[in-house]
């Protein structure tokens, strides 16, 4: 089995006092934190091997690596070998935060596509007032229960679709490698039963969907007592 660490991560200074912090936060938070995670994976031309998910209302961040990562003094690191024990057939609990997009051919190129926006183009008039706020309306709120529903069985789980709760919508901008960059993320949590330990391993070594590298794809599971 390929080893894995998870590590949680505490940033030790604040923004406001760092000149490379606050200058990191004009690309947006987004490249802010993917540089910060970065930092602690050193390796000019290495392929990115590990994800990360930024914990809400604090500047801390869990992260699941193949490399264990490097204290340079900026965080105060909490590491441990990653090693779910995943048998078929356990209830979970999981928490995901997800960038719900897919990928459609137009014009002979591969464009992706975020589901909740495009769900936005569709709400009736009653739903208009929700769409004005990150709060998702009845519309949006089903093709973000689609979309995981439809991939849960990839990723070796059995989801209980009354159990779902999505939360946190977000529409993410910012400058990587001069680029323009714009991408959605949303939270989800529920219960979900293990299907095939094979296939949950890797989603949780791996990660699930697309920005990967901007804090979206960490799948973190919790055996229910």
């Amino acid at each position: 089995m390929t080893q894995r660490y998870f590590s949680k991560v505490r940033l030790l200074v604040r923004p406001s006092g760092n000149t490379w912090l606050r200058d990191l936060l004009a690309h947006g938070e987004s490249y802010r934190d993917h540089a910060l995670i970065w930092r602690l994976f050193p390796g000019d031309g290495m392929p990115r091997d590990f994800l990360f998910r930024r914990l809400d209302g604090e500047w801390s961040y869990f992260v699941v690596s193949a490399r264990l990562p490097r204290d340079d003094g900026l965080f105060e690191v909490q590491t441990k070998a990653y090693e779910p024990r995943l048998v078929k057939g356990t209830l979970l609990r999981f928490d995901l935060r997800a960038n719900p997009a897919v990928s459609k051919n137009e014009s002979g190129r591969s464009q992706r596509h975020d589901v909740l926006m495009e769900a936005k183009h569709r709400l009736s008039i009653a739903e208009t007032s929700n769409a004005m706020s990150n709060t998702l309306s009845e519309t949006q709120g089903k093709a973000g229960r689609e979309w995981l529903l439809a991939r849960a069985g990839k990723w070796g789980l059995k989801v209980s679709a009354d159990s779902l709760l999505q939360e946190s919508y977000r529409q993410h901008r910012l400058k990587h490698k001069g680029r323009a960059i714009a991408y959605s993320s949303l939270d989800y949590q529920g219960i979900a039963q293990v299907d095939d330990p094979d296939l949950l391993q890797q989603a949780l070594f791996n990660g699930i969907g697309h920005a990967k590298g901007f804090g979206c794809g960490l799948l973190l599971v919790k055996k229910l007592a």
